[in-house]
């Protein structure tokens, strides 16, 4: 099958590229990359206190009492346009599966698309991407469209790893559970319709083997949410379809998302948002949202890892030494007092290491972060 590379992909680099193309020598990498190291939202997933019927009814206490995301924003993040509909989620979890739920504002659902694993985002649809680990890599996505047809894949890394990526365009969910209401009609552009809800159950042991280690309370998973909408048209059918300019090209889509990544690119799992797992029953008390311990950290390595990409486009070579970043005293700040920061790099590789008494963390070219914890 041919390489699953979207349009939103190729913007994605190029808007890449003439970010770091413009940027000035003299500033820092927080500040050359400063839309890509803002903090990605943060959510409490709250246990499920009792059973959840996947049936796009979200009329369970737990549901009820579970609190709502964010605003969706312009995926590209602040000073692009506001959405011109509203979209919201909600998360719950229990031993045996993490339930999603959404809410989007449309006021003419449609959906043509009716195959599994065709591409859902040429139609409107909500998009699941979910990192067990935090690792960036060995992913999860899950589309779908207001018929609820489903398209879903796993990735070994982002599309922007130099090496060829590995993407399981033949991977199906085991067992996963998803219905959608409708809250008008779907494809009949005469009514004027609410929108459209969803509602998801992903198995916990449909999520790689790592998941059983993370599906527990207190650990944080990195999820992103995006929402694809189209400027549409009506055939002579009736039916909606993506709009045509005068060259005959499809109209560019809205991508609004929770979190924003930072330009036209879901596929940054650094840019998710952290969700932490309560051992709390929804309903049953409240607990503070706060980052991990090592989020400072992790901050630095992607500063570090977005110079070195740029670095490899207009040189065509890593930087070789901590010297070379320039780091900043502010910068440094974010590392423990007793951290030790290491850059090996040859022509097409490199590791940059942070390692103090608690933990190592290390990031390579392929975008993969790794985090040891020292007992």
């Amino acid at each position: 099958m041919q390489r699953y590379l979207s349009p939103r992909s190729i913007v994605a680099t190029a808007a890449l590229c003439l970010s770091a193309a413009t940027a000035s020598a003299q500033q820092s990498i927080s500040e050359r990359f400063a839309r890509f190291l803002t903090e990605p939202y943060g959510y409490v997933a709250y246990r499920a206190a009792g059973e959840i019927k996947i049936d796009g009814i979200m009329d369970e206490p737990s549901w009820k009492k579970a609190p709502e995301t964010e605003l969706f924003m312009d995926i590209s993040g602040e000073g692009f346009p506001k959405p011109c509909y509203a979209t919201r989620a909600k998360m719950l979890w229990d031993d045996d599966y993490l339930y999603v739920s959404a809410t989007l504002e449309e006021p003419n659902v449609w959906a043509n698309l009716t195959q599994r694993d065709t591409v859902i985002y040429y139609d409107p649809d909500f998009e699941i991407f979910i990192d067990p680990t935090g690792d960036a890599h060995n992913y999860y996505e899950l589309e779908f469209n207001a018929a609820n047809v489903i398209f879903d894949l796993c990735l070994e890394m982002p599309y922007r790893a130099p090496r060829r990526n590995f993407v399981q365009f033949q991977w199906d969910c085991p067992g996963l559970q998803s219905a959608v209401r409708v809250n008008g009609t779907l494809n009949n552009n005469r009514d004027t319709d609410k929108g459209w809800d969803i509602e998801v159950a992903i198995p916990r042991k449909a999520i790689a083997q790592e998941f059983d280690n993370v599906l527990q309370a207190g650990s944080y998973l990195r999820v992103g949410f995006s929402r694809v909408q189209w400027q549409t048209e009506l055939a002579k059918s009736g039916r909606t379809f993506r709009k045509k300019g005068d060259d005959g090209k499809y109209l560019p889509e809205d991508n609004w998302t929770w979190p924003s990544t930072g330009m036209i690119a879901m596929h940054m799992p650094e840019r998710w948002g952290y969700v932490l797992l309560s051992d709390i029953r929804a309903g049953h008390g409240s607990e503070r949202f706060v980052y991990p311990a090592y989020r400072p950290i992790e901050k630095l390595l992607w500063a570090m890892f977005y110079e070195q990409e740029r670095q490899m486009k207009e040189t065509g070579a890593y930087l070789d030494s901590v010297e070379a970043f320039r780091l900043t005293p502010d910068e440094l700040k974010l590392l423990p007092k007793d951290a030790r920061l290491k850059v090996e790099a040859m022509q097409s590789k490199y590791l940059i290491t942070v390692e103090s008494a608690m933990l190592k963390m290390t990031i390579d070219e392929d975008g993969q972060l790794l985090r040891t914890e020292k007992k």
